[in-house]
């Protein structure tokens, strides 16, 4: 395989490189990207409360500086590319049609609201070999994670978007299908702020009688991404330095 200078190349695991043609000069100073898919699933339940799949392509690609060998990395960008629900009434079922649409990507990771109705869905994804982040959300404005087990804040969760899409690091891909487009902008519009009766003001989407449920799932693929992927540390030794 030829190989392009300043073409990028994807490796296992959706790192991307920029190739050195095997120069020791280059090489110290290659930067390693990303290219990968956060899915996240919000749990629906019997009748009108439908379940949600949402993707965020999340990319950040290395480049040349200009100053000889000198790489860095683009600021990561998240991309809505696929929206989807569906009315599920059976936990199983849930896994499944989940567990078929990941068959068909590369790359990924799984975060879903495991609060409620998506409890039974832990045991079950671990069962079906499925990797998977359960969020447990809750109230306050914090969040952690043990294994793969996490605690989010709604507050978090919601503002964690908000910021994204503010500053345009969020996107929602042209390409998407119209309707799935207008629904979860929709959504995305329906998110304010309410008083609760302890007087605490809490973040809340889709209004009287409705549901935000595609808004939820891109929440949580979203906190998958920006707060729990881990962090690649790099080190590097000081040239003429003195101390």
């Amino acid at each position: 395989m030829s190989v392009i200078p300043g073409e990028l190349v994807e490796l296992d695991g959706g790192r991307l490189v920029l190739p050195t043609n095997a120069d020791p000069a280059g090489a110290g100073h290659q930067k390693i990207g990303f290219r990968r898919l956060a899915v996240g699933l919000d749990v629906g339940g019997r009748g009108d409360d439908p379940s949600a799949l949402v993707i965020i392509r999340a990319e950040s690609r290395p480049y040349m500086t200009g100053r000889g060998w000198q790489q860095a990395l683009t600021p990561p960008d998240y991309v809505v590319v696929y929206s989807e629900t569906a009315r599920l009434d059976e936990a199983t079922d849930v896994v499944e049609w989940v567990g078929q649409k990941l068959q068909k990507l590369k790359n990924w990771h799984l975060t879903f609201d495991a609060t409620g109705l998506g409890a039974p869905l832990t045991s079950m994804f671990h069962a079906a070999k499925i990797p998977a982040l359960s969020v447990s959300i809750t109230a306050g404005a914090t969040f952690s994670r043990k294994g793969n087990l996490a605690r989010v804040s709604k507050q978090v969760l919601f503002e964690n978007a908000a910021v994204c899409l503010q500053n345009g690091t969020l996107r929602i891909a042209g390409g998407l299908p119209e309707r799935e487009k207008q629904a979860l902008m929709s959504e995305i519009q329906s998110v304010e702020y309410a008083e609760t009766s302890a007087g605490n003001l809490t973040l809340k989407a889709g209004g009287r009688g409705h549901h935000a449920d595609r808004f939820s799932a891109l929440t949580l693929a979203l906190i998958g991404e920006t707060h729990f992927q881990p962090a690649r540390f790099e080190t590097a030794q000081l040239a003429g330095y003195w101390g």
